[in-house]
């Protein structure tokens, strides 16, 4: 049987045999976006944005990259590590993740079911692999400042560079073991993205929270010191490490208005499957974790003074060539 479409001709058994090759898919559950002119423009408009995003990502962390591989940075080593790992990771999903997202929205509406079969499973092994270890890794830059507030003088002794070495191989094999569920189980893949947001994001607050108290409880001892009459030579310090963590903090909450509404997402489609409609509204919420990519090398340069003097020497540099 063969069904005419303007000047195309699709074999009805080829569709069949690609709609078998599809079942359980993303694709397949999407069949019905076509035929709705207005879900199909709502598709591409959630979609469109990566296009910016995607350049604005690879050329902000190629920068912030860059910057951050001076010697001469006052940043202590392993933060500076986890910057440089935060930093690839979303580099990676300007470079990787986005126009593979941008492909499988386009492969959708379209009807390539080849290409979208392909698209589907690297865009989001790629996405949840990368976006899993820059949720990880700002969560271990939140425990690191809270190590540094605890620990004082060991913290340098105890936290190194092999350690954060260690650390981030083990985010990257726990992300992408994560991603490649996909391939296996998307029900449990769903879940499994679920919980590595949710767990970071709570893990990261508790960090912020504690660091709060202990700041709290700084201030108030401080305070009594000045009101005896005694120096409080620490202070100095303090106020310091106070903007460290504020810098820090910004990306956190950054990082939970961009990540969440796509936990979210993710379990109304656990719970009810996939639809046309959750299919626009999960391709929104991807745009906004996608758009944190774009966002993190803005919140260094804007509250991380170090990172911010060398970007500016970077650039600088590059001017004198």
């Amino acid at each position: 049987m063969v069904i005419v479409f303007g000047e195309q001709m699709i074999e009805f058994g080829a569709e069949h045999e690609a709609s078998g090759l599809l079942k359980g898919s993303i694709c397949s559950a999407s069949v019905d976006l076509i035929q709705d002119s207005k879900q199909a423009i709502s598709s591409y408009v959630a979609a469109s944005p990566n296009v910016v995003l995607s350049i604005t990502a690879t050329l902000g962390n190629i920068l912030i990259l860059t910057a951050l591989s001076h010697r001469d940075s006052t940043l202590h080593p392993p933060s500076r590590l986890l910057f440089r790992c935060l930093a690839t990771t979303d580099l990676g999903v300007g470079v990787i993740s986005q126009p593979l997202f941008i492909i499988h929205v386009v492969s959708v509406i379209n009807k390539s079911w080849k290409l979208c079969f392909i698209s589907e499973r690297l865009a989001y092994i790629t996405a949840a692999g990368l976006c899993g270890v820059s949720v990880f890794t700002l969560t271990a830059i939140s425990a690191g400042r809270l190590l540094a507030l605890t620990l004082r003088m060991r913290y340098r002794e105890l936290v190194t560079l092999t350690r954060i070495r260690l650390v981030i191989a083990l985010i990257w094999f726990i992300s992408f073991a994560n991603a490649l569920l996909y391939l296996l189980d998307q029900r449990i893949f769903l879940i499994g993205c679920f919980i590595v947001i949710v767990t970071a994001v709570v893990i990261a607050t508790i960090c912020y929270f504690k660091i709060y108290l202990m700041l709290r409880r700084q201030k108030s001892r401080v305070e009594d010191h000045l009101n005896q009459g005694r120096q409080a030579a620490s202070s100095l310090n303090v106020e310091k490490y106070k903007k460290t963590v504020l810098s820090a903090l910004w990306v956190h909450i950054t990082l939970v208005v961009c990540n969440l509404p796509y936990a979210v997402v993710t379990t109304v489609k656990t719970i009810r499957g996939n639809t046309p409609s959750l299919f626009i509204v999960e391709a929104f919420a991807a745009t906004l974790v996608f758009l944190n990519s774009s966002l993190n090398p803005v919140l260094y340069c804007w509250k991380i003074k170090e990172v911010r003097q060398a970007v500016k020497q970077t650039t600088a540099n590059f001017g004198c060539l």
